[in-house]
């Protein structure tokens, strides 16, 4: 029997947790489309929002963006093509960019057309993941403190 998103999501959250829902972006210029999350809060069941961050295989998009703003480079994550079973191709993370999300927004997300069942992420790129937030001049204070 498969334990449903609502009550497993709650249990079973932890920094480092890969979720797949579908982002809606308002910008028109980024594609609205299912994506990989990786959860980043040091106490995800407690905190009132998840600091989520995702991929892109638009790798020389993103460089050429932090270029351009002066930001440093070790706010971008290189990951290649099966560092973790999710990511099929070589990616990125843009830690400027972070989503938050209410747990009762995750859980509705995975409902409607999530999945959830992926293995945390490696502790060497979660470690590289927290360092890029921390160093990004785009992220808050205060989502900088939770994760």
């Amino acid at each position: 029997m498969e334990i449903p998103p609502k009550i497993r999501i709650p249990l079973c959250i932890e920094q480092g947790s890969v979720f797949n829902f579908l982002i809606d972006f308002d910008d028109s210029r980024r594609e609205s489309k299912n994506r990989y999350f990786v959860v980043l809060n040091q106490n995800p069941k407690t905190d009132t929002a998840l600091v989520m961050v995702t991929c892109t295989t638009q790798i020389e998009k993103k460089k050429e963006f932090i270029k351009k703003r002066g930001i440093s480079q070790t706010t971008l994550v290189e990951i290649k093509a099966q560092e973790h079973c999710a990511i099929t191709a070589d990616s990125v993370f843009n830690c400027n960019d972070v989503l938050e999300v209410k747990i009762s927004d995750l859980i509705r997300k995975i409902e409607e057309d999530g999945s959830m069942n992926y293995p945390k992420i490696s502790d060497s790129i979660l470690s590289k993941l927290i360092a890029g937030v921390k160093a990004s001049p785009l992220v808050s204070k205060n989502i900088k403190e939770i994760i």
